[in-house]
């Protein structure tokens, strides 16, 4: 079985996708098993993730994300950014501000240039009391908690998922070692996001993530960013983050409390994979 893929990337993270209309009778059932073996570094394409892409009812944009373990996570940013410009560019997708529709709800795009897509984050969320996050100088929403023997702040925001973003003077310290010791308290549950966040100026920070014990680029830490130096008095609401695989702009709306991340999607490559041979070897 033959299969179309075009490969792109947004801020160093690669995508593989997939036209459900090219795809043989019956390739998409087998996407479970077939997203392991094309986004594999070594024997496969390689990739960050498996998308499918194809029209609803409605006219929205279809859109299945699988990993390289075949399961099927939300949907990032960095991978909605590449599918909307594709989207775009084939015609897939009519007009510069669309939905796309995933198991895990809709997301909504927009088309900014000829290689840059706004992307709706959603609202910043408290992960203590899942209520809606807003500036407010009465509020306070640093935590701290105690690592080998060092008190250290963080402020912890919820995005569909937790992340914790702590403050630090530089950059330069051992990522893995120190992420694994602050991930390993009590307080944060299995999959926190740790995030570390140097601040530049009002409207710029650099950022490094860790995250499922990688360092990474997870583009739903970079909005967590965003609102914990707006809340933390670091930042104004509009910033540009210097991510490990490229920059980033961050807004966050105080009309209805949206965040929206704008950023590249860059073509690398298309080709066309042999399924039953991989299955064969």
């Amino acid at each position: 079985m033959e299969i179309e893929f075009l490969k792109m990337q947004a801020c160093g993270d690669d995508s593989i996708i997939l036209r459900a209309s090219q795809l043989p009778p019956g390739a998409d059932q087998l996407l479970p098993a077939i997203a392991p073996r094309i986004l594999d570094r070594s024997f496969g394409v390689g990739g960050t993730a498996l998308l499918l892409m194809g029209p609803t009812e409605e006219g929205e944009l279809a859109v299945r994300a699988f990993d390289p373990q075949g399961d099927e996570p939300p949907l990032s940013c960095h991978a909605a950014r590449c599918l909307a410009r594709y989207a775009t560019d084939s015609g897939a997708a009519q007009g510069q501000d669309f939905m796309m529709r995933t198991p895990d709800g809709r997301i909504r795009v927009q088309i900014i240039d000829s290689s840059n897509v706004r992307v709706d984050m959603g609202m910043p969320m408290s992960t203590e009391t899942q209520a809606e996050i807003r500036e407010s100088l009465k509020d306070s929403f640093t935590r701290s908690l105690l690592v080998e023997g060092r008190s250290l702040s963080y402020t912890p925001i919820s995005l569909g998922r937790s992340y914790a973003m702590f403050f630090v003077p530089d950059l330069s310290f051992p990522l893995n070692r120190t992420a694994r010791r602050i991930s390993e308290q009590p307080e944060f549950p299995a999959g926190t996001g740790i995030g570390f966040i140097k601040v530049y100026s009002r409207d710029e920070i650099r950022l490094r993530v860790w995250e499922g014990g990688y360092d990474s680029d997870e583009c739903a830490c970079a909005a967590a960013a965003l609102v914990a130096s707006v809340v933390d008095g670091f930042t104004d609401r509009e910033i540009f983050i210097h991510l490990k695989g490229g920059d980033v702009f961050l807004q966050w709306q105080e009309s209805d409390n949206h965040l929206w991340l704008t950023g590249p999607a860059v073509y690398v490559f298309t080709g066309r994979y042999d399924y039953e041979e991989a299955e064969k070897e």
